[in-house]
């Protein structure tokens, strides 16, 4: 597909999620499967017919927004990257600097809570940033 049918498609995904109730509610340091779309330049797209992607929930608002990172299974050496071993052992990275704000209504489901331990310093790190 073209990226203007990429786009075209993503655009009556977000439709149908727009219209959805949610029923499902993330806590902060889970990693949910979560429609993150088609998006622009280098920002990470989610995958599939779903446009879906791993995020870490970083910061609850509510129970209809929070902070999420997308989560990236190539670990690059870039201070924005955090590197480190999934729940499974497979080596993952949360992309620190595309946090964002994302509504309930992109879950689709829970995969994994998230290291205690690294969930501190993903929180650390992002931090860092704001200084």
């Amino acid at each position: 597909m073209s990226d203007d049918e990429l786009f075209d498609f993503w655009n009556a995904q977000k439709k149908v999620l727009q219209k959805s109730e949610p029923t499902l509610f993330p806590a902060e340091g889970e990693v949910w499967m979560a429609a993150t779309g088609k998006n622009l330049g280098f920002e990470q797209d989610g995958s599939g017919d779903h446009f879906s992607r791993p995020v870490l929930i970083v910061k609850k608002f509510n129970n209809q927004m929070f902070w999420a990172a997308p989560l990236s299974a190539k670990q690059k050496q870039f201070d924005f990257y955090y590197n480190c071993v999934d729940t499974a052992g497979r080596k993952i990275s949360v992309i620190l600097a595309q946090l964002r704000l994302v509504s309930v209504k992109r879950c689709k489901r829970n995969m994994y809570l998230f290291s205690a331990v690294d969930f501190e310093e993903v929180k650390r790190r992002l931090r860092t940033f704001l200084d």
